[in-house]
């Protein structure tokens, strides 16, 4: 039969203790465990504070930080506004094809053009993209015996060459001078032209916009 454990008399030797198969450690008090978590308290405790104040924060106070930003957005949430886990600028389904074609307003182009006799450019677009100028010339300048002729043209195919579809002339001063051209809507090519074809050269003020694809 086996000796009774712990034996009687002297007591265990640690190595009867440490041989015994059913040893369990069954408490831990004091300073070995003061120097582990700081406090003479068990581990849980320490750690479910440490837990709690890190995580006391409401999302009121999360919310009111002024210099809160999002970083990412990946997975379900983006899959679900895209329909892909893609970035915008990655992206290539349907939706962001559709977001691509939204029509914008570009920068307007405003600028002065002095006549010389020649035919002048008022507002070109080469960037084959699909749209549609809108703008104004201002005739106030021109005076009696003045002619000015506003022409536009198009580009049917990128290796085409200019073709004239529209040409009005003015003579004379106008009595109501703010000329307004909404062309026809082109993608490869556009461009508006004037001529002073006779009377004193005059500077023309232009502004015209475009609203085109993405």
């Amino acid at each position: 039969m086996s000796p009774d454990f712990p034996s009687s008399g002297g007591g265990a030797s640690a190595a009867e203790v440490w041989a015994y198969a059913a040893r369990t450690l069954t408490g831990f008090t004091g300073a070995p465990r003061s120097d582990l978590v700081g406090a003479n308290e068990s581990i849980y405790t320490r750690l479910d504070a440490a837990i709690t104040t890190r995580s006391s924060h409401s999302a009121a106070d999360i919310w009111s930080v002024a210099t809160r930003q999002l970083t990412a957005i990946t997975g379900t949430p983006r899959t679900d506004l895209l329909g892909e886990d893609a970035s915008f600028e990655a992206g290539s389904g349907v939706r962001k094809i559709r977001i691509d074609d939204i029509p914008v307003f570009e920068t307007p182009v405003e600028t002065s053009i002095a006549m010389d006799g020649t035919e002048k450019i008022l507002v070109e677009k080469t960037d084959d993209k699909m749209g549609l100028l809108d703008g104004y010339v201002d005739l106030t300048p021109m005076q009696a015996g003045d002619t000015i002729v506003i022409r536009e043209y198009m580009k049917v195919k990128a290796a085409g060459a200019y073709v004239k579809y529209a040409e009005e002339t003015y003579t004379n001063a106008q009595t109501i001078p703010l000329l307004h051209i909404v062309t026809k809507t082109a993608k490869t090519s556009i461009k508006v032209t004037a001529q002073q074809t006779a009377g004193t050269n005059r500077t023309l003020d232009v502004q015209f916009f475009r609203r085109r694809e993405a």
